[in-house]
């Protein structure tokens, strides 16, 4: 039986329509995809388009509802979602519009709520507008955002491709914030999380500052707090693939296995002491990339698992090397969620134009990747 993923329709007035009409015959070959689009807003969109509804579009019907219920006949799923669906409206091509930013939010908490609770095993996400959703009286910034607050956890932000993925620590906020946020615990916490989630090897952090600060003569200040939380994670990290070491190190310095991380982190004595033990492993190269240079082919061979500090250093060079084939990966989540890693090309949408579908297609084969993956890992523990 083929695996069953969610898809969320993203904003109606831009392309996310047309990605998944043209990309559902080689979609439903790999999986059984359900549309989170209304019957109404489909056969207007087809008729935009000129195309022909596709064999077997399961598109599904979503409201709000009391308690969660999902109709296969009739392809209606009623979940609590705590706003008004409204898709009586007409489809605006390539415009920003509250009614489709809301309509957009709707169709993602759906599927959201669908996958949480085992109707399909992945999430795959359309291009929203954040303007839009802006406009519709949404305080979320993004997916990212959102799932952050629906599921009461730390969503990490990675893109990329198997060629190179770049995980983000901040995100959609100003850049005058950012150095802000560089703070040791903060992002000991993030390289933590980043790598369990992911098990990448030789993973390197850019730098904050040009040159990364060349020494301390650029700023120099967030390279000194990154470099500290990359030695922290890799000590931290060693001493969990490490149970024996890390049961007589607690034993010897009498620390419980729930404060073990708070204590390295304010306690440079005790880092000092860690830094000769035997096995002690470099999840994280030990120092700041330079920025300028990360992305350069020769830098790349050496390491493509990057960990970016803000959005547009860490996403430029990436999306000028893979932007049609790279992907949108939530971590850190009970579902697994991926996106395309483009916009809603209003300036494309509903206009006969050329569009790739390629991202859409990766982040499909990619959900589905994951989610066998967490298959054989549940058969591991079950066994």
């Amino acid at each position: 039986m083929k695996p069953k993923i969610a898809v969320s329709i993203g904003d109606i007035n831009g392309i996310g329509l047309e990605l998944a009409l043209k990309s559902h015959d080689f979609v439903s070959k790999i999986c059984k995809p359900y549309y989170f689009v209304h019957e109404s807003l489909l056969n207007e969109g087809l008729k935009l388009l000129n195309l022909k509804r596709p064999r077997n579009f399961h598109a599904v019907s979503f409201k709000d509802g009391l308690k969660s219920q999902f109709s296969k006949t009739s392809k209606l799923f009623k979940t609590p979602l705590n706003l008004k669906v409204d898709e009586k409206f007409k489809i605006k091509a390539g415009e920003i519009d509250a009614k489709s930013g809301a309509y957009a939010f709707a169709s993602f908490k759906a599927a959201c709520k669908f996958v949480e609770l085992g109707f399909a095993k992945a999430l795959i996400t359309l291009p929203i507008n954040k303007k839009a959703w802006s406009e519709a009286g949404l305080s979320y910034r993004g997916h990212t955002e959102a799932l952050r607050d629906f599921f009461g956890r730390e969503a990490i932000m990675m893109l990329g491709n198997k060629k190179l993925f770049v995980g983000l620590f901040t995100e959609h906020i100003p850049l005058s914030e950012v150095s802000l946020k560089i703070q040791i615990p903060a992002l000991c916490r993030f390289l933590i999380a980043f790598f369990k989630e992911t098990s990448f090897k030789n993973i390197g952090v850019l730098a904050f500052n040009p040159h990364a600060s060349d020494f301390g003569t650029i700023g120099g200040e967030e390279e000194i707090k990154i470099t500290e939380a990359i030695k922290i994670a890799n000590l931290f990290l060693s001493l969990e693939k490490s149970p024996k070491i890390r049961q007589d190190f607690l034993k010897k310095h009498k620390i419980s296995k729930e404060a073990l991380l708070e204590n390295l982190i304010s306690d440079e004595n005790l880092r000092q002491g860690l830094e000769n033990l035997p096995n002690l492993r470099h999840f994280y190269q030990p120092n700041p990339l330079v920025a300028d240079t990360a992305f350069t082919k020769a830098a790349l061979k050496r390491c493509n698992r990057l960990v970016g500090l803000s959005h547009d250093a860490a996403l430029a060079p990436l999306k000028a090397l893979y932007f049609d084939k790279s992907i949108n990966v939530s971590l850190n989540l009970p579902i697994i969620r991926i996106s395309v890693d483009h916009g809603t090309a209003f300036d494309k949408a509903y206009k006969g134009a050329k569009i790739s579908t390629k991202s859409y297609k990766e982040a499909v084969k990619m959900a589905l990747h994951f989610a066998k993956k967490q298959e054989v890992a549940k058969e591991k523990i079950s066994k």
